[in-house]
């Protein structure tokens, strides 16, 4: 019966991307909510949960900012998009970044991240 109720609802990993366990302060913002201080599960290099004592109640979707906060560049603005939201947290995708004012590509994000920029 198990076999068979897994078969009927797809209950295998979704993820293309391994997540590594990776605790870390960020500030999250939305104009619904302001600004928020939490802390990150696990990332990976399409996105990252952060932990959240509670919902944010946005739209899978939705577009937030998040920025490392204890990261070598705590000024890069992460352009993150909602993926899912649990009584945990919220998983999110990274779109792009800003930095000076201006928006990149992630693909770019090496070549900004060095602290001696």
């Amino acid at each position: 019966m198990i076999a068979r109720l897994s078969s009927y609802f797809d209950v295998r990993e979704k993820r293309n991307q391994l997540r590594k366990p990776r605790p870390a302060r960020v500030k999250i913002s939305h104009s619904t909510f302001g600004v928020i201080h939490a802390t990150t599960r696990d990332i990976s290099d399409t996105g990252v949960f952060v932990e959240l004592r509670h919902r944010l109640r946005l739209p899978i979707g939705a577009h937030i900012k998040l920025q490392f906060l204890d990261s070598a560049r705590p000024e890069i603005a992460f352009n993150m998009k909602v993926i899912r939201e649990s009584d945990e947290g919220v998983a999110l995708s990274f779109v792009d970044f800003e930095l000076d004012g201006q928006r990149y590509k992630m693909d770019e994000l090496r070549h900004h991240w060095s602290p001696s920029r």
